[in-house]
């Protein structure tokens, strides 16, 4: 899987969060159990991320939520 996609499906997840009634910051087991992936290499995942401006993370990368800009991303590229 590439890492473009690893970004969707990691802002796809953050985004169903938003449909709870009170959405919660995603925990990255959570996130990694549902991509399949090892902890060290989400947490990585969610630092680029988080660097990119299209999450938020709290420091130590083990709680995340989807921005503006990663709505977009997340838009545009569904689009595409």
């Amino acid at each position: 899987m590439s890492i473009g996609t690893e970004k969707i499906k990691v802002l796809h997840i953050l985004s169903e969060n938003l449909k709870n009634p009170q959405p919660q910051l995603v925990r990255s087991t959570d996130i990694a159990n549902q991509l399949n992936m090892s902890i060290p290499e989400t947490h990585l995942l969610l630092k680029v991320m988080n660097d990119m401006g299209v999450i938020e993370s709290n420091v130590d990368g083990q709680l995340s939520l989807i921005t503006q800009k990663g709505l977009h991303y997340l838009h545009h590229q569904v689009a595409l």
